[in-house]
């Protein structure tokens, strides 16, 4: 039997306190497993809410009038490989929340009666993924005093281009600067803390679609995005995402210094892995430049105050072929060399001696992001390695 509003006993969940010391790099699981949690040590939070797989047959389905049950396709794969990727470049952890469950069971990016139908046997999980972006917001404010917080998600709409949601629609961001940065559009944003404390004091247009807004940044990687220097609003008639529920609740509109940006992809950049990790490696860059750019000064040096992971300059060492599904040879091997393959989570996979134009096997491993150590002239050279299908 349905039940309206929120149970006693949904109250009570809301209101425990996570208050367990996380560990950056391990992960937590909530009820039953189907909400994830990998705490980290950056200012940075990744979260993807509609890209679950799981089905629990003591959840029912959502019947609600108007809501969306469809499931943002890749959306948890690409949100690991971001992970993956700004781990490769960082050696540090962002704060990572994954909702596992289908969306037709939990919407993680609604309020709680839309979001499970008034379900009181789903509300559960929903209090679980609440609390643990609520858990990473307080460890970045704690250690950061700052962040960024970045909610995924996958549109299926004609024109394929990144939709930047900061809580400004498409009526908005069709007005000039001077209207954008004047109240209360000023006051709406998503990113409304950094919009005063920027390092360059950037006006509000300026963070929202000038040279070093976050869609400029990943456009000049190839990607098209919308509000962006080049596209700074959808035509009249386009459709577009502005940023929901997790946008507004996370984000600063409503005060606190932990901005919120939702990122739409597009099909195209999605369905394949090789699209995927190329993509996924063009946003952790882009996520970190514009960190650097308007947060935290030389942030590339110091990432979370352990050195970065950097490989030994040298070129002549190279892996080929890379992305590779099944074997990776080595060139510019002159002896024998021991080897260890890790995994993001810092786990070894496989280690041993590589011969000169032997290759090494990876067929066994899952899709994703690599690292490679190779012990040579007394040096360790560590190299990325992409396993696809």
């Amino acid at each position: 039997m349905k039940q309206f509003g929120l149970s006693i006993f949904s109250i009570f969940i809301g209101l425990l306190s996570f208050s367990q010391n996380y560990v950056p790099g391990q992960v937590y699981y909530g009820t039953d497993s189907l909400i994830e949690y990998r705490c980290g040590n950056l200012p940075i939070i990744l979260s993807s809410p509609h890209g679950g797989y799981d089905t629990p047959g003591s959840l029912p389905d959502r019947n609600c009038i108007g809501c969306a049950t469809g499931r943002d396709s890749y959306t948890q794969e690409l949100t690991r490989q971001i992970e993956a990727s700004i781990f490769f470049k960082t050696g540090c952890y962002p704060h990572v929340i994954i909702n596992k469950i289908h969306r037709r069971k939990l919407d993680a990016n609604r309020e709680i009666i839309e979001a499970t139908d008034s379900n009181a046997v789903t509300e559960p999980y929903w209090h679980d993924y609440m609390n643990f972006v609520d858990s990473a917001s307080d460890i970045v404010n704690n250690t950061h005093s700052k962040g960024l917080f970045l909610d995924i998600h996958g549109h299926a709409h004609t024109i394929q281009r990144l939709e930047i949601g900061l809580l400004l629609n498409g009526t908005n961001l069709r007005l000039n600067d001077s209207a954008l940065n004047s109240a209360p559009y000023n006051a709406q944003t998503s990113i409304l803390n950094s919009r005063f404390t920027n390092l360059n004091s950037y006006t509000h247009a300026e963070m929202v679609r000038g040279e070093y807004s976050f869609g400029s940044i990943i456009q000049r990687k190839g990607y098209p995005a919308v509000p962006s220097d080049s596209i700074p609003a959808p035509l009249v008639g386009e459709p577009y995402f502005a940023g929901g529920y997790n946008t507004v609740r996370f984000g600063s509109r409503n005060g606190g210094t932990i901005d919120a940006i939702q990122i739409e992809s597009h099909q195209g950049v999605r369905f394949t892995s090789s699209a995927r990790i190329e993509y996924a490696d063009s946003l952790a860059t882009a996520i970190l430049e514009y960190i650097e750019k308007h947060y935290f000064a030389n942030f590339s040096q110091n990432y979370c105050g352990i050195s970065s992971v950097n490989e030994v300059d040298r070129q002549d060492i190279i892996l080929y072929p890379n992305p590779s599904s099944d074997k990776i040879s080595i060139k510019g091997l002159y002896e024998n060399s021991s080897y260890s393959l890790i995994n993001i989570q810092g786990q070894l996979m496989q280690s041993g001696e590589i011969k000169i134009n032997e290759t090494i096997d990876i067929s066994f491993l899952p899709n994703g992001i690599y690292f490679i150590t190779i012990e040579l002239d007394n040096n360790k050279i560590v190299k990325k390695i992409l396993k696809n299908e």
